[in-house]
């Protein structure tokens, strides 16, 4: 019965589109997801040519291919975005580092940096993918996120000590025609001078409101008002992904009643055996 069952339930899965294969999740594609290209048009001195040196903070516009996002629409004083190699605790002994293990993937990661401690609007940066809403996938972003610890700079005119101390929060967001359908909104616990990976998954059914919608990625700080006294609260992103993997679809149609009564039988006499063995 056992074997005569199974080849019958595995039959009708391959008859009625049920996914009896493994699924293998592709990478969708994202620019400069690790921060690494040259940032350029910030307040970097011109002789480093936008390659952000060891225990640098420069800021200025977003990084390349992202672009700065605000939620009160227009930048906010205090509020600066940037781009920091943090290095390791060797490069910074024996002073304490801003991250002692350095970046999750390369060298670099986003800097949200908000003057003082008092909290304001959220900001950050966000990105549109060539990607698109497609029906019966599953999406699963993941993003490091890290709560640098208090610091100074190793390179001129960096070399300030930053009173770092504190969370401002963040959000990690995953949009699809401009609306957000994802987010971790902060459920980390992240150690001072640590990353730890945010997680989010969005599931589409065979006829999301959304398809064909460009997908977006939202990394924010959520600029929320923490240890007073503090020079600036700043939260930091690294190795964004993004992955598509395609879901069985929903089965509907009268055969339901069919292959629920199957299934049934099969678990009713599995339990008969068991029963009839126990005596």
């Amino acid at each position: 019965m056992g074997s005569s069952f199974r080849a019958l339930a595995s039959a009708l899965c391959v008859t009625w589109g049920l996914a009896v294969l493994p699924v293998t999740a592709a990478a969708l594609a994202i620019a400069n997801p690790g921060f690494e290209d040259l940032y350029l048009g910030s307040n970097l001195p011109p002789e480093y040519g936008g390659d952000v040196p060891t225990g640098a903070f420069p800021t200025g516009p977003a990084p390349g291919r992202w672009t700065a996002w605000y939620a009160s629409g227009s930048p906010e004083i205090g509020a600066f975005i940037g781009v920091l190699d943090p290095g390791t605790s060797a490069d910074h002994a024996p002073n304490p580092a801003c991250f002692p293990s350095g970046a999750p993937e390369g060298d670099n990661v986003v800097l949200l940096y908000a003057d003082g401690d008092a909290g304001g609007g959220e900001y950050g940066v966000e990105q549109t993918l060539a990607a698109v809403v497609e029906a019966d996938t599953r999406y699963t972003l993941s993003v490091e996120v890290g709560n640098i610890a208090s610091c100074a700079g190793l390179v001129a005119p960096y070399t300030s000590f930053f009173d770092l101390d504190g969370f401002p929060g963040y959000r990690v967001q995953l949009l699809a025609g401009g609306g957000v359908v994802a987010e971790d909104g902060g459920a980390l616990a992240i150690a001072e001078g640590t990353f730890a990976v945010a997680q989010i998954e969005w599931v589409t059914d065979g006829a999301p409101a959304e398809l064909g919608q460009p997908l977006a990625v939202r990394l924010v700080n959520r600029h929320l008002p923490d240890v007073p006294g503090v020079s600036g609260l700043e939260v930091d992103f690294d190795d964004v992904q993004l992955d598509a993997a395609p879901v069985a679809p929903v089965p509907t149609g009268p055969w339901m009643g069919a292959l629920a009564g199957l299934l049934l039988a099969g678990a009713g006499a599995r339990s008969l055996r068991r029963a009839r063995g126990a005596r």
